[in-house]
């Protein structure tokens, strides 16, 4: 069944209830989910293509992002540029589907694993700028020249985002 608002079919009713952090086994290995944020409240979260390993980007979540993400099964981030919880997709339509999530050793860094749906005016993409990885372009050893591992754009950012201001801070 489509959903035309791009929004999770419905919205989390639970909370998760992330533990205190009280011992380094407890951490490194026990079964409790205790996120370490920092001191802006944010964790780290890589994520990347289930199918492909593609690396698509790099985005922070605050408690509660982390939260819906696990709820839903959605990808929800932090925006530290508009200071905004952001549900990735709600107004592109590229939404990233949880297949696995991942934390890291100390719990300070979240890995998901997504498949991606394509936007209404493009195929499967993850980043603003219309490539499909965030990490479109590469930095030359030695000399630190960039170039480009993404020659085309997936879809055009001012058809998909109008008039949207663009997320990127100078």
């Amino acid at each position: 069944m489509s959903n035309p608002s791009n929004q999770p079919e419905t919205e989390p009713t639970a909370a998760i209830d992330f533990a205190s952090r009280t011992s380094i086994e407890q951490v490194e290995e026990g079964q409790d989910l205790a996120p370490k944020f920092d001191r802006d409240g944010l964790i780290a979260c890589v994520t990347t293509d289930a199918t492909s390993g593609e690396v698509l980007m790099l985005g922070y979540m605050n408690r509660e992002a982390l939260e819906k993400t696990i709820l839903t099964g959605e990808a929800y981030y932090w925006s530290r540029s508009r200071q905004v919880l952001w549900h990735k997709g709600a107004t592109s339509g590229l939404v990233q589907r949880v297949v696995e999530m991942r934390i890291d050793d100390d719990q300070d860094a979240v890995w998901l694993r997504v498949s991606l749906a394509a936007g209404t005016h493009s195929a499967p993409a993850s980043c603003h700028v219309g490539y499909r990885s965030c990490f479109y372009r590469t930095v030359e050893l030695k000399t630190g020249k960039i170039g480009y591992a993404e020659t085309e754009k997936t879809f055009d950012p001012k058809q998909v985002y109008g008039d949207a201001p663009n997320p990127t801070v100078l």
